[in-house]
């Protein structure tokens, strides 16, 4: 049988054409990554001038010499305090984002029972303040018997994220429900947090959980969303338990966040 002779050159060809598709993608990839990190730390940067700002004038004003009066005092010293508050947070939740991002940097995983783990979750919430004007609810099958693999203190945060953005964004006497269930025929443990308020709109749902984007006045008018850093957080920590998370939302009837987590049938 005669050899062909150009069949080793066409594949060599075809080879490196698929190389360089790949090697195209992956600069993409790159850059885009880069542009998100360039235009994140434009916003923190951005953020974290209006603290520092009124925390200078606040300094100045106490320094300046001039006889206060005890209210004026009081003023500063309240105005320090608050932007202070406001700068560790926002601190916090960059070094929280580039660790858990860190793939070298292990979780602290913990073996557990779902249900038990949501119940007293949902039940520690409902104490806090913030929620008393609402209707909290919460549905887990009484037959929800699923192993879970959780660093505990991270999905609390992702779930804190849900829970707080939920009770920001609605009205008094609207309901906030924690939904979890297993997915049929998967080993998934769907969590949802779904609330009837304002909603988000179609064309937001698919940026809210970039790291560069802002809701604005979506779901909140009259008010400012910060700097968008929760969502990505629980997005991050969420993809590191080998999960998604999802909004679904009517810009009329609410919004369902959805995570999902590996499980497996408990004994």
């Amino acid at each position: 049988m005669e050899k062909n002779t150009f069949e080793q050159p066409r594949l060599e060809t075809e080879d490196l054409e698929s190389l360089s598709r790949k090697l195209f993608l992956a600069n993409q990839e790159l850059q885009k990554l880069q542009t998100q990190r360039s235009e994140m730390l434009a916003n923190i940067s951005h953020d974290l001038r209006a603290p520092i700002t009124a925390i200078r004038s606040a300094v100045d004003l106490l320094l300046s010499g001039h006889s206060l009066s005890p209210e004026d005092t009081k003023a500063a010293i309240y105005t320090i305090d608050r932007r202070t508050a406001t700068l560790e947070n926002l601190i916090q939740d960059m070094y929280l984002l580039f660790s858990v991002e860190d793939t070298s940097r292990s979780f602290q995983l913990s073996t557990l029972e779902a249900a038990p783990f949501f119940e007293e979750y949902f039940y520690d919430t409902i104490l806090d303040s913030r929620y008393e004007q609402h209707e909290m609810l919460l549905e887990i099958p009484d037959n929800l018997n699923c192993i879970i693999e959780i660093d505990i203190q991270k999905i609390i945060r992702v779930l804190d994220n849900l829970f707080s953005n939920a009770a920001n964004y609605t009205q008094p006497g609207s309901s906030i429900c924690l939904q979890v269930k297993k997915l049929p025929d998967q080993k998934l443990l769907s969590v949802s947090v779904i609330d009837n308020g304002p909603g988000i709109p179609q064309e937001a749902l698919t940026h809210i959980f970039d790291r560069t984007y802002t809701v604005s006045d979506s779901r909140t008018p009259n008010s400012h969303t910060g700097s968008g850093l929760g969502l990505s957080i629980a997005k991050a920590i969420v993809e590191r338990h080998g999960g998604i998370i999802t909004c679904e939302s009517d810009s009329k009837k609410g919004c369902n966040f959805t995570f999902t987590l590996p499980c497996r049938v408990s004994k």
